[in-house]
């Protein structure tokens, strides 16, 4: 079998290729426990050939338009009925402890930090806030069927596990198809400029799908 944990940092799983960053680009983590050392958007496998990918607090660190076409690539790499393994935070529940009246000043800083990222390096930015909502009907969009929805909380930080299967391979137009009605739910409204923002978005979708897609 070929399980990959993708971002491992410093958390090692048996029966898994444990994957991360090189050293160089950490800047608190000074060991490293990984089997593996890659740029995670430059990463390819063959279609069909993984049986698991599972990713801890590492999928809010991609771009909207990156992570979608991650997510399709993914989709490509694993077998059917394979496993994604995805926890991020949980904005929503995160979202109402910062603006909950009985938080602790601690509290919201640290829910804060939960939404935008620890920031202590260039990678350690939080680009989306995924609720279990949006992010099981991404899923859904990119091939997968959400199997398993937990909600968790470690002290002050809320989080969400979504343990999901592929239900279906994504045809070439299923991709454009899936990148498009994705990325159009963040358009203001159907002005040009709008528009040419979707664009620019697609583009950015199609150049990662290129790196990482099965047969790209």
């Amino acid at each position: 079998m070929i399980r990959l944990h993708l971002g491992c940092g410093q958390r090692y799983f048996e029966g898994y290729i444990n994957i991360d960053y090189p050293l160089s680009e950490h800047s608190v983590q000074q060991t490293s426990v990984a089997d593996e050392l890659h740029d995670l958007t430059g990463m390819r496998y063959p279609a069909g050939s993984v049986d698991e990918v599972r990713l801890h607090h590492v999928f809010e660190h991609f771009e909207r338009a990156k992570a979608a076409a991650l997510l399709a690539s993914w989709n490509s790499w694993l077998k059917r009925e394979g496993i994604l393994h995805v926890e991020v935070p949980d904005f929503g529940r995160t979202a109402r402890a910062v603006l909950g009246r009985f938080s602790s000043g601690q509290a919201r800083m640290v829910g804060l930090r939960h939404i935008f990222g620890s920031q202590e390096a260039h990678w350690a930015v939080h680009f989306e806030g995924y609720t279990r909502v949006t992010l099981v009907e991404m899923l859904q969009r990119f091939g997968f069927g959400a199997g398993e929805v937990k909600q968790e909380r470690y002290k002050d930080t809320y989080n969400l596990i979504v343990i999901a299967r592929k239900q279906r391979d994504l045809s070439g137009s299923d991709l454009e198809a899936a990148g498009r009605s994705h990325l159009s739910q963040y358009l203001v409204d159907d002005s040009t400029s709008e528009r040419q923002l979707l664009e620019v978005w697609m583009e950015a979708y199609r150049t990662q799908l290129r790196r990482t897609l099965a047969n790209g």
